[in-house]
């Protein structure tokens, strides 16, 4: 399997994804067998894939003080 893109995992999109289905998940709406970075990467790269995002949506955060470089 592969590994979950790590250059989504600090964005906007990412963390909103996340949040979904961890509720989804804890209102027993949805199981989840795999680990949940595989299924938050796989929804986040569909929604880019598909143009259903902005790509700002997409883009990780800069690191916290990198801003101050």
């Amino acid at each position: 399997m592969n590994q979950p893109l790590a250059d989504q995992r600090d964005s906007p999109l990412w963390r909103a994804v996340g949040s979904i289905i961890v509720e989804l998940v804890a209102t027993r709406e949805i199981v989840v067998n795999t680990a949940p970075d595989y299924v938050i990467s796989y929804i986040c790269r569909e929604l880019v894939a598909k143009k259903l995002v902005t790509d700002a949506a997409a883009r990780p955060r800069p690191a916290r003080g990198a801003e101050d470089r």
